[in-house]
């Protein structure tokens, strides 16, 4: 398919990344979506996972937890409540953020494991999770 996509991934705190790309999957709330050139207009619920953006050979990869992504006129922007570049995605951190939260009964402790086991399904499928229990 001819042509390319504008994406913008766009975080609470700041612009996350602006660029190119040939196609993007994003993590929809209830599975991924794949966007490419052309793509109908589309507002969607965002889960929690793996965002990838390709263009040519590179892929660019992101970890978002929640918000929002609209297509429209080959623009892709998402809107994430929490996002990451997935080589900067911190396991331990997140980890102990949901132990914590787990202890102290905190109102987003369920989320917040929702988002250690995504994590560790996106971290692995890549080969970069630790072993179980570390």
């Amino acid at each position: 398919m001819a042509g390319t996509l504008q994406l913008r991934v766009v975080t609470p705190e700041r612009p996350l990344y602006e660029g190119e790309a040939d196609a993007v999957v994003v993590p929809a709330h209830d599975g991924e979506i794949g966007i490419l050139p052309r793509h109908a207009r589309l507002l969607a619920s965002l889960g929690i996972g793996e965002l990838r953006a390709r263009r040519g050979a590179e892929v660019r990869r992101f970890f978002v937890d929640g918000g929002f992504v609209q297509v429209r006129d080959n623009l892709v922007t998402v809107l994430c409540d929490r996002a990451t570049r997935l080589e900067d995605t911190d396991l331990a951190a997140a980890e102990a953020a949901a132990r914590t939260a787990r202890e102290t009964h905190a109102p987003d402790a369920a989320r917040l494991q929702q988002r250690v086991v995504a994590l560790r399904r996106v971290l692995s499928a890549h080969g970069s999770a630790p072993a179980a229990g570390h």
